[in-house]
């Protein structure tokens, strides 16, 4: 039995399909559950721990098999596309996910969720890959910045609303049901979105195609798998040595990969990733500024929510509603930058980082100056602003890096792109991360003793004076620096309302007294975490100044037919070759 699709297809194999919008909707739709997935389990991990009796180790393998999944398969679930047609293994890709959020969500042990999260990061492999290649060989070319901006801007906004729509459903407590609805909701909107997929998206698949490169497959895997798993585990573990060799053995299975692929093209022309894609300037510059860029965004946020909810005492929904402004600033802006990309070029990838780095370094004044005090209402403009430069960089990004590939590569493009993606986003939360907690049990004396001043005032009011007081502050402070050294900066205030020395307050005022050493360890808590993410996120400014200058490396006006052109007969070369 054959779709609507299917006969439009067989009817007009070689025109625009008249139903692209419509399947345009329905793809999103699938990518935007995947990727929302990456994020949203995150605001769950109490109740499941609760729930599920689940262990540390078991909450840290229910957000990162997904995401390690997720990003191994992505080059081989491309080339898969490519040879056995996209709309089918993207229909897979539906049913595998639908299927797995099912398990998910009816999880009654730790292995069973972990089991079923990495088999939905497959399903979501399968469904990005082929989303994106099904835009790349389904619109025509003056159409592309449209569909790829509206996917810009849904990766830009997906590890944003993750948090807030989870903290929403987990809030609601839907049927008494707590976590599970967060994996649930993808039954029915997942099934929406197969349903539209089968009937409208045009089937598609590589000229000629025969076989999967198995040997490269297993290379790649592996080589990403050395980098990838030291990456997401290695600051939870403390950074053992085999982290650090592991990730050095990447480069040479990199390397050997690489070679392996130029050899397999030139001898049967089934590569997993076609070489002459790396031929191209635009693409090969443009996953180098890919890497730097999301390195930033994912190194940003990872940070930027812990110090609003461990430090600032935010709850889960209330950290996802504060960065609420930058998703509306990447909407803004994604409406209309794919569009602007094509008149301006690379001005606009330029002009929207440089725009981010500006609202970077607002952020980072606004918090130096309302440190202990600052709300969602100060964070919001500088978050807007950076909104704005990454609705101007994401959207058109992902239309720049894949114009001009030829269509029977669009699957193996689109997994490249992606893995870079994932790459970067990984490396950006380890390094940063690392960074981070480094910083922060240095920064909780400087935290206390920006507490000190008001301390003083209180206890003087409340009659204590002299030596006494002087021991309670010193107290406070040597309190701080035991937390910074223990490793749990974010705990003073429990550690500190023991402080007070017998005797040394007056009669009557004890309960005066230890309500201000209490509200002051909790001021020396968020001083001290205000410190840490401001001095991190002068390392994000230079990340995006890096990929600011990469901008400066791609060509000043994109001429998406003549590369076409070009990357066509580099791959005729390299087949004849």
């Amino acid at each position: 039995m054959t779709t609507e699709a299917d006969h439009r297809t067989l009817a007009a194999p070689g025109g625009p399909d008249p139903m692209r919008w419509r399947a345009a909707v329905f793809v999103l739709v699938a990518m935007a559950l995947d990727l929302v997935d990456t994020s949203i389990v995150v605001v769950a991990l109490p109740g499941l721990q609760k729930h599920l009796h689940a262990s540390g180790a078991a909450l840290q393998w229910v957000v990162e098999g997904y995401t390690l999944t997720f990003a191994l398969c992505l080059v081989t679930a491309g080339r898969v596309g490519d040879l056995l047609g996209r709309k089918r293994v993207l229909l897979a890709g539906i049913v595998l996910f639908v299927a797995a959020s099912a398990a998910c969500g009816a999880a009654q042990t730790p292995t069973m969720l972990i089991v079923s999260r990495v088999v939905q990061g497959l399903g979501g492999a399968l469904v990005v890959t082929q989303g994106l290649s099904v835009f790349q060989v389904t619109f025509p070319e003056n159409e592309r910045a449209k569909v790829f901006g509206l996917f810009g801007a849904l990766s830009g906004l997906a590890s944003v609303l993750g948090p807030v729509l989870g903290g929403l459903l987990i809030n609601a407590d839907l049927f008494g049901w707590s976590w599970r609805p967060i994996f649930l909701i993808n039954l029915p909107v997942g099934l929406v979105a197969l349903a539209g997929v089968a009937r409208y998206v045009r089937e598609s698949k590589a000229p000629d195609a025969r076989r999967l490169d198995a040997v490269g497959m297993v290379l790649v895997t592996a080589a990403l798998l050395a980098v990838l798993y030291p990456l997401v585990q290695g600051r939870e573990l403390g950074w053992p040595a085999w982290t650090f060799v592991a990730m050095g053995c990447s480069l040479p299975l990199f390397a050997v990969f690489a070679r392996y692929e130029r050899a397999k093209q030139r001898r049967d022309g089934f590569a997993l990733v076609q070489p002459a894609l790396f031929r191209r300037r635009t693409f090969t510059v443009g996953l180098v500024l890919l890497l730097f860029f999301f390195a930033a965004v994912a190194g940003f946020f990872f940070p930027f929510t812990y110090y609003l909810q461990n430090g600032m005492g935010f709850t889960a929904f209330g950290a996802g509603m504060a960065v609420l402004p930058f998703s509306a600033g990447v909407v803004v802006t994604s409406a209309f930058s794919p569009t602007a990309a094509k008149r301006l070029g690379r001005v606009v990838l330029s002009g929207g980082i440089a725009v981010m780095m500006g609202g970077m370094v607002a952020l980072i004044l606004t918090i130096r100056h309302y440190g202990a005090s600052t709300g969602s209402w100060v964070l919001a403009p500088s978050l807007a602003v950076m909104g704005l430069g990454m609705g101007l960089v994401a959207s058109p990004m992902i239309e720049l890096l894949l114009s001009g590939v030829p269509h029977r590569d669009a699957g193996s493009a689109s997994g490249v792109l992606n893995t870079v993606n994932q790459l970067g986003a990984a490396a950006g939360v380890a390094v940063l991360g690392v960074l981070f907690f480094g910083l922060l049990g240095g920064q909780a004396v400087p935290g206390a003793q920006r507490a000190v001043p008001e301390l003083r005032d209180r206890l003087t009011a409340a009659g204590v004076t002299g030596q006494a007081r002087e021991d309670i502050l010193q107290s406070v402070t040597d309190c701080a620096r035991a937390a910074g050294r223990s490793g749990e900066p974010e705990q003073p205030s429990a550690r500190c309302r023991s402080v007070v020395p017998d005797g040394a307050v007056p009669p009557g005022a004890e309960a005066r007294v230890r309500a201000a050493v209490a509200d002051a360890s909790t001021v020396a808590r968020k001083e001290g975490f205000s410190l840490a993410v401001s001095h991190v996120l002068r390392f994000e400014t230079a990340i995006l100044g890096v990929a600011f200058l990469l901008t400066f490396l791609l060509p000043a006006r994109l001429r998406p037919q003549e590369e076409a052109g070009a990357d066509e007969t580099s791959a005729e070369a390299a087949l004849t070759g």
